[in-house]
């Protein structure tokens, strides 16, 4: 059976990839649409990716020690 303490760490690890490609495609969408300039695009783009990390570490920090 699956360890119920780390499941919200390997949920997110095994959707980073394709949060990664989906936060690029539409940070790219925008940019080209003109509706975000590149940089407000680039730091959102990276918001999401570090905190996404942010949690993966947080939750796993905070389940360590759970039974």
């Amino acid at each position: 059976m699956l360890d119920k303490k780390w499941l919200q760490v390997t949920g997110l690890a095994l959707s980073f990839p394709s949060t990664i490609l989906v936060a690029a495609y539409v940070m790219k969408l925008l940019v080209e649409k003109e509706i975000l300039s590149k940089t407000t695009g680039v730091l959102i783009f990276l918001a999401i990716i570090f905190n996404t990390i942010y949690l993966m570490v947080y939750y796993a920090f905070k389940n360590k020690n759970k039974s």
